[in-house]
């Protein structure tokens, strides 16, 4: 695969929703790119920032806390599964903990999935998600 197919492949994969530098590597290479090519292919898409981590997980941690769905550690672990880098993530991630977000989730969580659970359940649920299980302060 040359470098302009190669192009023509990573932008149609990124029309359908944003991915990371690592998703559209992988997508590269499982399609028998040669990894040559796939670097040069990600250098241009970053240049035009068709491909941009930092943003990409600014749009994740928004969403998620429009959602309120995940822990913060979970947030990190699905951030990493993705190929982000640590630092990213931290560096990132600072702005849920400014803005109290765990605390928020639960509560919202006490008052619908939690709302018939004793406490031991209920801190079992919580530990499992990732979720601090001092539930006496939220």
């Amino acid at each position: 695969m040359d470098f302009e197919e190669a192009r023509i492949k990573a932008i149609k994969y990124l029309g359908i929703s944003k991915k990371t530098e690592s998703e559209v590597r992988e997508k590269l290479v499982l399609s028998n790119c040669d990894a040559d090519i796939a670097e040069q292919v990600i250098e241009y898409l970053k240049e035009l920032n068709y491909i941009n981590d930092n943003d990409y997980v600014d749009a994740y941690i928004r969403q998620n806390m429009r959602l309120f769905k995940f822990s913060i550690f979970e947030i990190k672990q699905k951030l990493l599964q993705k190929g982000i880098k640590k630092y990213i993530i931290e560096e990132k991630i600072e702005v849920l903990h400014e803005n109290d977000y765990e605390s928020k989730v639960v509560e919202k969580l006490k008052y619908s999935k939690l709302k018939n659970m004793d406490e031991l359940k209920m801190k079992q649920y919580l530990y499992k998600r990732g979720f601090r299980v001092d539930i006496d302060n939220y």
